[in-house]
């Protein structure tokens, strides 16, 4: 999204968000008329929570179904980087990777994968992804791969994610 967009979209987005709700300290038409006729007021029930949501993609926390991971594929990665924050990290004239801004918010697929802001991700499936074309291949070698394995790097210490991808 263009930036200078940004400060109007989110604009939108808080109208949206707060149309149709109370004032502070407002109450409605039907509370104001029972508290006049000396009655009391009534609050509405509230609705029972919203299930927590869960991800069909992963089937315990190390495999994902290939299903899933196609799916992700034949959207694109075009898609896919819409739903991610991500800076390169170049030093010194050269690439070392990519820094984790953020992940999808509220996301259950990415809830308690060990992936987090200022990560330095630094290699997938073995590859470095300096070049748009390595992502590219990378995306499209998903298709058919056993496994996803993302390297990162996080307070200097470096750690890898693993899982294995199944047909299912």
């Amino acid at each position: 999204m263009n930036r200078a967009l940004v400060p109007l979209a989110l604009g939108l987005l808080a109208g949206c968000a707060t149309a149709g709700e109370a004032s502070p300290g407002s109450r409605p038409a039907s509370d104001v008329a029972a508290a006049a006729e000396g009655a009391p007021a009534t609050a509405a029930p509230m609705p029972p929570p919203a299930p927590a949501p869960i991800c069909t993609a992963r089937l315990g926390g190390d495999r994902l179904r290939r299903s899933a991971v196609v799916r992700t594929i034949d959207a694109g990665l075009g898609a896919w980087l819409q739903t991610v924050s991500i800076d390169p990290k170049v030093d010194r004239g050269h690439f070392r990777g990519w820094i984790v801004r953020s992940l999808p918010a509220g996301d259950a697929c990415y809830r308690d994968v060990d992936l987090r802001e200022n990560d330095l991700v630094t290699r997938v499936n073995g590859h470095s992804i300096e070049h748009p074309e390595d992502a590219h291949a990378i995306w499209l070698s998903l298709r058919t791969s056993s496994e996803l394995v993302v390297d990162f790097v996080r307070n200097d210490e470096t750690h890898t994610l693993k899982f294995t991808i199944v047909d299912q």
